[in-house]
């Protein structure tokens, strides 16, 4: 008498799910992911980081019978946070000069300009 099939890896666990759907749609998934963190990268310059969590709850009865839930989620690339440098005024606002430092007055001298090079 033959043993029947036992199911050993992970994606011949995941193709049980949704009588075989679930796991091409996880891997189309999967690759849209890996287009974006690809495209992220190429646009900022940089890594992009992506994250894919997956769940399996399994629950089991004295007969053997076993049912899994899963759960999946694909996070992609975040954009950069956007950073901004201002000075805090005595009284709480914000200035983009520090108001610690002494300021250069500019003025006109004239229309007279000379440019001069190093000897």
């Amino acid at each position: 008498m033959s043993r029947p099939p036992e199911l050993r890896s992970l994606d011949q666990l995941l193709s049980l799910a949704d009588n075989g759907d679930y796991l091409p749609d996880l891997l189309s998934r999967i690759e849209a992911n890996n287009v974006e963190m690809r495209q992220f990268a190429q646009d900022f310059r940089g890594t992009a980081k992506g994250r894919i969590t997956l769940t399996i709850d399994m629950k089991t009865d004295h007969f053997g019978h076993v049912e899994m839930v899963i759960e999946d989620k694909i996070v992609g690339p975040k954009p950069p946070k956007r950073k901004a440098v201002g000075w805090m005024t005595g009284d709480g606002a914000l200035t983009t000069q520090n108001p610690a430092q002494s300021r250069m007055e500019v003025r006109d001298v004239g229309g007279h300009r000379e440019l001069r090079t190093a000897e």
